[in-house]
């Protein structure tokens, strides 16, 4: 497996994608509170690192500015070095923030974190898996529809934190931290996962809820509540997912952000860059400046396959 640094001039940015996709943002390393990096021995700054685990991903780099947003799948926050805050209103910050170094936060829920500058990781889990309700079941507190201090996340901190961010040392964690957050292989009712790959291989196709339910033997109703209950999130949402997912495949693979959102299902680039700043908390102009490395890899979760690497 090899690597590959998405170069691109201004401000640290990274992209996340994966079969299920996320973009998050990440601090400016020019100014700001947020602007110090942790330093590597040889005093250069700590990289980041993106990895698109099937249909999880995970990210590794600097502190993120974030405005209030929903993500369409759970995501699991994590301090490498300090502390984050979870705000305990999203819409009123002046309310105050729960501090810890691990925060779960669950599908489709409006969060807002604070961070000061230092290092976090990201994992946005598979949303066709158990991954949210067993690490629910982990959370020794909780706090509305957070969840708080993963059982061990002193080892899932000093794994992280001391993992070489680069292909070969993503090779030498993902096994570990599968193991120390107890992932397990996908076991999503065989009817809902046809559906969402169905999606996630056509994000464009406008087929409604009624008819996919036909196609796999469903009342309308029945399909949609065992999607949710299923992915955590509605239809609707799973396939805004899927389109934002295939846009910014579609520009890491050198199309023209107006053609990959078109050709993702997208009526307009007004369209994209609302969808995008109410998924992901920041303007969709993020992603046109900014630096990471990127691996993305395609492997069963007992590690074994192909592996490959992508970048702009």
């Amino acid at each position: 497996m090899s690597a590959a640094t998405i170069n691109m001039a201004g401000i640290s940015r990274c992209i996340v994608f994966s079969s299920i996709g996320g973009v998050f943002d990440v601090n400016d390393s020019n100014d700001g509170p947020l602007a110090a990096l942790s330093k590597t021995s040889c005093g250069q700054p700590a990289r980041s690192l993106l990895v698109s685990w099937n249909a999880r991903a995970l990210y590794l780099g600097p502190a993120m500015h974030l405005a209030a947003h929903r993500n369409a799948v759970g995501v699991l926050a994590i301090g490498l070095d300090g502390q984050l805050g979870v705000a305990l209103d999203p819409a009123d910050p002046g309310r105050g923030f729960s501090d810890c170094r691990t925060a779960l936060i669950a599908p489709n829920q409006l969060h807002l974190l604070a961070m000061a500058g230092g290092q976090y990781a990201f994992l946005y889990v598979d949303a066709l898996s158990d991954d949210l309700k067993t690490l629910q079941g982990r959370c020794r507190r909780r706090v509305g529809t957070v969840g708080f201090d993963l059982d061990n996340e002193d080892a899932l901190i000093a794994l992280l934190a001391g993992m070489d961010r680069s292909a070969e040392g993503w090779r030498a964690t993902s096994e570990r931290l599968a193991a120390v957050l107890s992932l397990a292989p996908s076991c999503t009712d065989a009817r809902i996962r046809k559906v969402a790959d169905a999606l996630l291989a056509s994000p464009s196709d406008a087929t409604n809820a009624a008819e996919h339910a036909r196609r796999v033997g469903l009342s309308s109703s029945r399909f949609q509540h065992l999607f949710k209950a299923q992915t955590g999130v509605s239809l609707r949402r799973y396939r805004l997912w899927a389109r934002l997912q295939a846009t910014m495949s579609g520009v890491m693979d050198g199309m023209t952000l107006t053609h990959a959102a078109h050709a993702a299902g997208f009526s307009s680039s007004a369209h994209l860059s609302a969808a995008f700043k109410a998924m992901f908390g920041l303007p969709l102009t993020a992603l046109l400046s900014g630096g990471m490395q990127f691996v993305r890899t395609n492997l069963p979760d007992a590690e074994k396959g192909s592996e490959k690497s992508a970048s702009s």
